[in-house]
């Protein structure tokens, strides 16, 4: 599918592996329908590249560091960004569909299966429609699924993610350019919501719903 001019449609792509990025790139741009035009390594970087360039589709791993792929695909459609996401992952459990499509993504494709289902994906997004691999629609029947994550804020998010990474609190204040002070209510707020006593089971709680991984 190519736009109405002609042209190839505009691809950005997100993953923390080179090698994936290299791969996606040589197989979408074979034949020429497609042009990428940007890539990043992270999430944070993927927000302010797409909105930069742009692109008809962003391809974009789930699990990167920063800023997971999830939480920039909420922010980039938060800033207006009207374009079709396709989300890559490893995981095959329910609740990650499910935040992936509510968070404004238009197709799931499991890692294991990307290179032989990604262009199917984007064709089924560009033409208006919801698609998940096939191996994987069995694990989701529309409906939300309610998880630990979606009792707290964005911020609380980019904050909970960063010092499960391992970022102390000066560090994330940096990273999100707001002070130590906030980053400490926001982190005493976690620990109210989610109900734990110190940041070790803040990580096993953002590992677990997938917001970083070992």
């Amino acid at each position: 599918m190519t736009t109405p001019g002609g042209q190839a449609q505009t691809l950005f792509i997100a993953d923390d592996h080179k090698i994936i990025r290299d791969g996606l790139r040589v197989l979408v741009e074979r034949g020429g329908r497609y042009r990428v035009v940007g890539e990043a390594a992270d999430g944070r970087a993927l927000v302010s590249g797409v909105l930069e360039t742009k692109p008809d589709v962003v391809v974009t791993d789930l699990a990167m560091g920063s800023l997971n792929g999830i939480d920039a695909t909420r922010q980039l459609r938060a800033e207006g960004y009207t374009g079709i996401v396709i989300v890559l992952s490893m995981h095959d459990e329910r609740r990650h569909i499910s935040q992936a499509l509510q968070a404004g993504a238009n197709a799931y494709v499991h890692k294991d299966h990307a290179f032989d289902q990604i262009q199917e994906a984007i064709e089924a997004g560009l033409q208006g429609r919801v698609w998940l691999s096939p191996q994987l629609e069995h694990l989701f029947d529309g409906e939300g699924v309610k998880t630990l994550l979606e009792m707290i804020s964005m911020r609380e998010r980019e904050v909970l993610q960063l010092l499960a990474e391992g970022y102390g609190t000066k560090e994330v204040a940096a990273h999100l350019k707001i002070s130590a002070k906030t980053v400490e209510v926001h982190r005493l707020s976690l620990f109210s919501k989610l109900k734990v006593n110190n940041v070790i089971e803040l990580t096993r709680i953002a590992i677990k719903e997938g917001l970083v991984h070992l």
